[in-house]
C-alpha cells in the first residue's frame, strides 16, 4: 500500500502559492489604506479593521490548524 497524504513537492508549493496570496492580499490592504487616507472617509478604516481582522483571523486559523494534524 503507497503512502497516503501529499508528497513534499505539492506541500512545497501550497506554501509558495499561500505566500504569494498573502503578499498581495497584504499590498491591497496597503493600497485601500491609502486610499482611504487620502479621500478621508472614516467608513473606509471600518473596512480596513475589517479585512485586517479577518486576515488575522484566518492566519491564526492556519496555523492552529496545523499544529493539530501529525
Amino acid at each position: 500500500m503507497g503512502h497516503l497524504g501529499w508528497t513534499m513537492e505539492q506541500q512545497a508549493g501550497v506554501r509558495h502559492y499561500a505566500r504569494l496570496a498573502n503578499i498581495f492580499a497584504l499590498l491591497l490592504v496597503l493600497l485601500f489604506t491609502g486610499l482611504t487616507l487620502s479621500t478621508g472617509r472614516h467608513r473606509g478604516w471600518i473596512a480596513v479593521a475589517v479585512i485586517v481582522l479577518l486576515w488575522a483571523c484566518f492566519t491564526v486559523y492556519m496555523k492552529r490548524t496545523k499544529k493539530e494534524r501529525p
